[in-house]
């Protein structure tokens, strides 16, 4: 098993062996840890977006933390791996809730995560960029909706030369050390301003790797007009906002009144926070390829978000790769490890330095069939399966048959034992038991994965423990 602290040995080269190697340097269609990741430059700059999410008159600045190859301020061109995040300051990043730390002039000096130890030796430079209204950036937190997304176009905008920025003496900075081809990439809330960015259409992104991402906030919030939750909006901005309460009250108090918790409605509010028919980012509008992660068990950011947003990317021709694993809410770097890493380095280099590898060539879709059971398909359905049609019968069971015409069922909903409402494993818990609060319906146990019954045997074999099915 890959190790992190194997991955942070992966640059472990010396400075003057990085220098006797000043080119990116491919081999058998990766690139190699050249550079020395030590003495990579560490710096920050503020870009200017094109929004002023807290209404003070002026434009938000984006924080931006940046590390990259030292030979890239020697002529060297480097593209650029991105994670977008509201989390820096406060949650963390990753299972051990890691934050960025900086010396005494501000620069960084640690990044959560692998991205930056693992590919700023072959060749790349990372950005962790505060998402406006947090961490280190101007602004207020819109819970995904329009400044959310477009500060982080505005990195992508600036690492393409159409975007100002400044260093901490208000001097400009301009990024000469980048090629501009930039990948997005994170989990959750970093995944989901992944798929807005791109659903800006913006040129120089591209590909994103979205994890366990968000593409409707409405639909992460509610399910035609059924709310998940009361006061999601502002609540998950108070949650990212580490300022006072007072500075972003006004800001908050728009969401609360937008979100519309007293119906529950999509409405234009939401709208603006649709990354798949928006009104600021739309699905129509996607350039970057996209290598998407999802866990089916998700009960976070639900399965339809991947699912939606796959089959319109498919529909528009977009350049596609998935994994889809029976987990919850997880990153795949803490479930298959070293197959995930290595290809994310394969997808990264084809898409991001040009390499000439296999990333388009090997299967499309990578799916848990059962406990740390992969097969490889190619593509998600698998090509020849049918979709199975199921539907609730009045023993609280579903089945392929249509139930009587005019059956009906009903549930009193009720305030539960806290008067605030019943817990969502107290709604699913033991759903063969009839209660007054809830409709619950269940199927049997399936014979066989529907994929591999509708497939020949050969393509559902077992690829658990390589990269290639056996």
């Amino acid at each position: 098993m890959l190790t992190g602290a194997a991955l942070v040995g992966a640059g472990g080269v010396t400075a003057a062996a990085a220098q006797a190697a000043p080119k990116i340097v491919v081999k058998d269609g990766l690139t190699q840890p050249v550079f020395s990741y030590k003495d990579a430059i560490r710096e920050h700059v503020y870009v200017e977006s094109s929004v002023d999410s807290d209404h003070d008159g002026k434009r938000d600045r984006v924080n931006v933390d940046i590390i990259r190859p030292r030979e890239s301020d020697r002529g060297l061109k480097v593209p650029v791996i991105m994670d977008e995040s509201p989390y820096y300051d406060n949650l963390g990043r990753g299972n051990e809730s890691e934050r960025k730390t900086y010396d005494a002039d501000g620069n960084p000096v640690r990044f959560p995560l692998f991205y930056d130890n693992y590919f700023v030796p072959r060749g790349y430079a990372f950005l962790a960029v505060d998402m406006v209204g947090t961490t280190r950036s101007d602004g207020c937190p819109v819970s995904g909706g329009p400044s959310d997304v477009l500060g982080g176009k505005a990195v992508v905008d600036w690492l393409n030369g159409r975007a100002k920025a400044y260093r901490a003496d208000g001097s400009p900075a301009e990024a000469t050390w980048t090629t501009g081809r930039t990948g997005m990439i994170g989990k959750s809330y970093d995944g989901t301003l992944a798929n807005g960015v791109a659903a800006t259409g913006v040129r120089g992104l591209e590909t994103i790797v979205p994890i366990s991402a968000i593409s409707s906030w409405y639909d992460y919030s509610r399910m035609n007009g059924v709310k998940y939750w009361t006061d999601e909006q502002p609540g998950l901005a108070n949650t990212v906002d580490t300022d006072p309460p007072a500075k972003c009250a006004a800001v908050n108090a728009e969401l609360d009144e937008g979100e519309d918790d007293a119906t529950g409605n999509y409405n234009a509010y939401w709208r603006t926070a649709d990354y798949r028919h928006g009104a600021i980012a739309d699905v129509r509008n996607v350039r970057a390829s996209v290598f998407a992660y999802h866990g089916v068990n998700d009960l976070n950011v639900k399965t339809d978000h991947f699912s939606e947003w796959w089959d319109a990317l498919g529909k528009r021709g977009v350049t596609r790769k998935v994994w889809l694993s029976q987990r919850g809410h997880v990153d795949p770097f803490d479930i298959r490890r070293e197959d995930w890493v290595a290809t994310l380095h394969q997808w990264f280099d084809h898409e991001l330095q040009k390499v000439r590898n296999d990333a388009l060539r090997e299967p499309r879709a990578d799916v848990e069939v059962g406990p740390d059971q992969w097969v490889r398909q190619r593509s998600w359905p698998a090509p020849g399966a049918r979709a199975l049609k199921l539907r609730p019968n009045a023993d609280g069971s579903l089945g392929t048959r249509r139930a009587a015409k005019g059956a009906t069922a009903s549930y009193t909903d009720a305030p539960g034992p806290r008067g605030s409402g019943y817990r969502e494993a107290e709604l699913v818990t033991d759903p063969t038991t009839g209660k007054p609060f809830r409709l619950a319906y269940a199927t049997g146990p399936l014979p066989a994965p529907r994929a591999c019954r509708a497939r020949p045997a050969r393509t559902c074999a077992s690829s658990s423990t390589g990269r290639r099915p056996t």
